[in-house]
C-alpha cells in the first residue's frame, strides 16, 4: 500500500518529472525561434512592397518596350525577375521606375525597380515559385516616353 507523507519520490515519478520539464523547455524554445523567425521574416517582406500608383499611364511620347524579361535564378530557384526597358529606337531608357505586380498570400503585391544607364531593371522577389508566376509590369511613362501595362508570365522552378 501507498504511504503518503513520507516525502520520497519513486525514481519513475522522478523520471517522468525530467521528462515533462524537458518537454516544456524544448517546446518554449522552438515557440520563441519559430516567433522571431515569422517576425523577421514578416518585416524583410512588407519591406519590399510598395504601392501602386494610381497616376494614369502616359500616351505621349516615344513608344517604349520590355525586353529579355527572365527569370532571376539563384541555385537553381527562381527569386526574381530581370529584364531592359527600351525605346523603340532600342535606345535604353535610364531612371525609369519599373513597377511589378504578383499574387501572393492572398492579395496583389507590388515591388518597384529603377533601371539603370542601360535600361536594365531587377527586382528580388521574397519567394521562390515553381510553375509559371503571373506578373503585371508597369511603367508610368515621363515627359519624353510613353507608358505601358503588360501581363507576362515567369518561369519557375520546375518540380
Amino acid at each position: 500500500m501507498m504511504q503518503i507523507g513520507k516525502g520520497r519520490l519513486s525514481r519513475k515519478t522522478i523520471l517522468y518529472g525530467i521528462i515533462v520539464l524537458v518537454i516544456i523547455a524544448l517546446t518554449a524554445l522552438a515557440m520563441v525561434t519559430v516567433s522571431r523567425t515569422f517576425d523577421t521574416y514578416a518585416n524583410t517582406r512588407h519591406s519590399y512592397f510598395v504601392t501602386m500608383p494610381s497616376t494614369p499611364i502616359s500616351k505621349s511620347g516615344t513608344v517604349v518596350a520590355l525586353g529579355s524579361v527572365s527569370p532571376i535564378i539563384d541555385n537553381n530557384l527562381a527569386v526574381g525577375v530581370q529584364g531592359y526597358l527600351t525605346a523603340a529606337s532600342g535606345q535604353a531608357v535610364v531612371g525609369a521606375s519599373v513597377y511589378v505586380q504578383y499574387y501572393l498570400e492572398g492579395d496583389y503585391r507590388t515591388q518597384v525597380a529603377t533601371t539603370d544607364s542601360n535600361g536594365f531593371f531587377q527586382i528580388q522577389f521574397p519567394m521562390n515559385w515553381t510553375g509559371w508566376l503571373p506578373l503585371t509590369v508597369v511603367y508610368f511613362g515621363d515627359t519624353q516616353h510613353q507608358g505601358f501595362q503588360q501581363v507576362l508570365s515567369l518561369p519557375g522552378e520546375s518540380v
